[in-house]
């Protein structure tokens, strides 16, 4: 493809995106995905720089948006953010323009265009943290409540590309599966702090590869391995994983542990076949029982996760459309939920077991304030210091704070934000 094709086809995916409704189903990874499906020509180079300006529009929605609306002149709003984009933080000025005309499947140069690069070229950001951030006002001011003189550090941390990483099953070593990868030319390192998992250094689909058949491997973010082996789960335990999701917790449980029950459960009805169908190939559905409903769950359990809905902003990096979806309200609303879910799980808690707590979140109103805001309201429950797991599990000195709870960064961890407190319930 030409780079003027290439442009032409970030406008065209860019303007589907903004066309799908922003609900819960809204995902600009899927459109991507389709229109590739629909582009079958366009080569692995070509969709790789598609993608990651796609994701880089996305990404940065918030900055783009408050510069489009002070300089509107073309009246299409997907061109105009893409030419935003790559004045601002793409090819630049000069590159963006010579990709106009280029061939016949390129964009055609017009006086309007014209006009609206040269506005947008003398165009000053003005010193608004929240427009640098790439946030709304409103989320810029959680960010900031949350970490201060480090906000911006953060913010720009979630506008990098995300990492693949994988994990090993049970008994596998890391190091034959790094070398069966490099038979597919696949190249792969150790990852730093858990200590089951693999970073391949680019994207590539591994679902065709015989070792993702045969279950030795499974897709798996670092940060989420680690939540889950912080976990604290024990052999002979009765595991509630109350909001399961596709089960990638409830998963490498049952891999680690020989004899444990597991009830998964999720008011997402077809994110729970694909724990089973996920179960299955791993061979460890005899060890996972899936509950439709969780009304139905009727037991009190030794340890109950509750990995609640959430921003997902420790996740932002790979899913950005969600950052876009989130609303004032419905972050309150999350907030709410998140307490109702804690209380819940606290119900099903026996005394003695343990109550986890886990989001993708990384602001503190869904994260310590809820944990702090129970603790103060359930005196029958008391928080782990989960600093000697850390310690344990990643032989690793980046350990947040002084506090109980774990907070896991991309900024310092390199790689998804993580939450987990647990949490003894005493009496």
């Amino acid at each position: 493809m030409t780079p003027g094709a290439r442009l032409l086809s970030v406008v065209e995916i860019i303007n589907d995106i903004f066309l799908q409704p922003r609900d819960d189903n809204f995902s600009s990874d899927k459109i991507i995905k389709n229109w590739m499906r629909n582009n079958r020509y366009v080569g692995s180079k070509d969709r790789k720089e598609i993608t990651n300006n796609v994701f880089g529009i996305i990404k940065r929605y918030f900055s783009i948006d408050y510069i489009q609306k002070n300089n509107i002149i073309i009246d299409d709003r997907p061109l105009e953010f893409t030419i935003i984009y790559y004045i601002f933080y793409g090819s630049g000025k000069s590159n963006l323009i010579s990709y106009f005309n280029d061939g016949p499947y390129a964009i055609k140069m017009t006086e309007n265009i014209n006009s609206f690069i040269e506005k947008i070229s003398n165009f000053k950001f003005k010193d608004i943290e929240y427009v640098k951030c790439a946030l709304p006002e409103w989320l810029y001011n959680e960010f900031y409540e949350s970490y201060y003189n480090d906000t911006y550090k953060v913010c720009e941390s979630l506008l990098k590309e995300s990492h693949f990483d994988i994990r090993v099953k049970n008994g596998q070593s890391r190091d034959i599966i790094i070398n069966k990868l490099k038979n597919y030319n696949i190249i792969s390192d150790k990852t730093t702090l858990s200590p089951i998992g693999i970073r391949i250094n680019k994207r590539i689909p591994i679902n065709n590869l015989i070792e993702y058949k045969k279950g030795l491997i499974e897709i798996q973010d670092e940060g989420s391995q680690i939540v889950s082996l912080l976990c604290g789960a024990k052999e002979n335990e009765t595991i509630i994983d109350l909001c399961a999701g596709a089960g990638g917790k409830s998963l490498l449980l049952a891999d680690l542990l020989d004899n444990v029950k597991i009830i998964a459960t999720d008011i997402n009805l077809i994110r729970l076949e694909k724990i089973k169908e996920r179960a299955i190939r791993s061979k460890l559905l005899n060890k996972i029982n899936i509950e439709l409903s969780y009304h139905n769950i009727n037991i009190l359990a030794d340890r109950v996760i509750c990995d609640v809905p959430c921003s997902g902003s420790g996740a932002w990096r790979r899913r950005p459309e969600e950052k876009i979806s989130l609303t004032k309200n419905k972050f309150k609303n999350l907030l709410k939920t998140q307490r109702n879910i804690l209380d819940y799980g606290a119900s099903l808690t026996k005394i003695g077991g343990e109550l986890v707590y886990i989001t993708c979140s990384i602001l503190n109103k869904e994260n310590k304030f809820q944990i702090n805001a129970f603790l103060q309201d359930n005196s029958n429950f008391e928080i782990v210091d989960l600093k000697h797991s850390w310690d344990s599990v990643t032989k690793s000195k980046l350990w947040l704070g002084n506090e109980k709870y774990c907070q896991l960064l991309p900024s310092i961890h390199e790689c998804d934000g993580f939450f987990i407190a647990r949490l003894i319930k005493i009496n």
